[in-house]
């Protein structure tokens, strides 16, 4: 016969199996931890490895410019290389620059060109995408990849005959004549159009309703909407125009109309490269363009976003 107190001696066993029983059924319930995914985990490891080293590489020689224009000419010849100059606040070579050979001139010279090539080229691009993303007329497809095909010509292969024209027609040491190749670019009229192809034709066609002309309706509504191919053109475009070096060189004959491209050649003589200089003019030839893809590259990365969506 059982007595309360066997009673009260078994319960803690019994309360000691069913708690046991329990913490069993919740860990076969409980949900399972994912497994680390190794293989990905050594992809992307692998992946930022390479784009470290790429980085790298492609960062060391601004390094290095940026490091030889706060030296002297003799330690930039120095052997064994030495990295780092013997002054860190040494700004003489960008001094003598301006001083001596008059760079601040040339910058200006480098701004004015690019912008006529922009504004020009960016204008003209515009309404040629208009043209050809909403107008219907004969021929319309071959005559655009007519217009593509100019791709395919290297404007050294134009070089020429475009300085015969611009020798004939007097333009030369003037700043329509630098510009001359970049009044129009290709790249704008086709990046622009596959913007506006994306654009509903609805937009055009309700403004057209309500009265509005054509110019206005690039103005008002299409261009605010292809804002982020803009820019993207610009940023290009600036990068191909300030970095020109072959038609400057020949349209530029005083050198109060150099750029800064044909500008550095003045610091490379026959004998002795002036490296202090030139690479204190090529740090500040760069500034611009850092400058303008920094401000705008929230832009730039819409754009390219949008790219893709069609």
């Amino acid at each position: 016969m059982t007595t309360p107190t066997d009673l009260a001696s078994a319960s803690p066993t019994a309360e000691g199996r069913s708690t046991s029983a329990g913490a069993e059924k919740r860990a076969v319930n409980a949900p399972r931890r994912p497994r680390r995914r190794t293989k990905g985990s050594i992809k992307q490891v692998g992946l930022f490895s390479a784009l470290l080293l790429g980085s790298f590489v492609m960062l060391l020689p601004l390094a290095w410019v940026a490091l030889s224009s706060l030296k002297a000419p003799d330690e930039i010849l120095q052997l064994p290389v030495k990295w780092l100059p013997d002054n860190f606040f040494n700004f003489s070579n960008y001094v003598q620059l301006f001083a001596q050979y008059d760079f601040g001139r040339y910058i200006v010279n480098s701004f004015v060109v690019t912008g006529i090539g922009i504004v020009t080229s960016l204008v003209i691009a515009l309404l040629g995408a208009y043209a050809f993303a909403y107008f219907t007329f004969p021929f319309k497809e071959p005559l655009f990849l007519v217009v593509l095909a100019l791709f395919m010509v290297p404007q050294e292969a134009l070089v020429i005959p475009m300085y015969l024209m611009i020798s004939g027609a007097g333009l030369t040491n003037t700043y329509v004549g630098l510009a001359f190749p970049d009044l129009f670019t290709v790249l704008g009229l086709y990046l622009l159009r596959q913007f506006m192809e994306g654009i509903p034709y609805s937009y055009v066609e309700a403004a057209r309703v309500d009265g509005a002309s054509d110019l206005r309706i690039l103005i008002r509504i299409i261009t605010p909407m292809v804002a982020p191919a803009i820019v993207v053109f610009i940023i290009i475009k600036f990068m191909f125009t300030w970095n020109t070096f072959l038609w400057p060189m020949l349209v530029a004959q005083n050198e109060s109309m150099y750029t800064v491209t044909v500008g550095l050649v003045n610091f490379a003589g026959g004998e002795f490269n002036q490296w202090n200089l030139i690479n204190a003019a090529t740090m500040i030839s760069m500034i611009p363009t850092i400058i303008l893809f920094i401000t705008l590259q929230r832009y730039l990365v819409k754009g390219v976003a949008m790219s893709g969506m069609k």
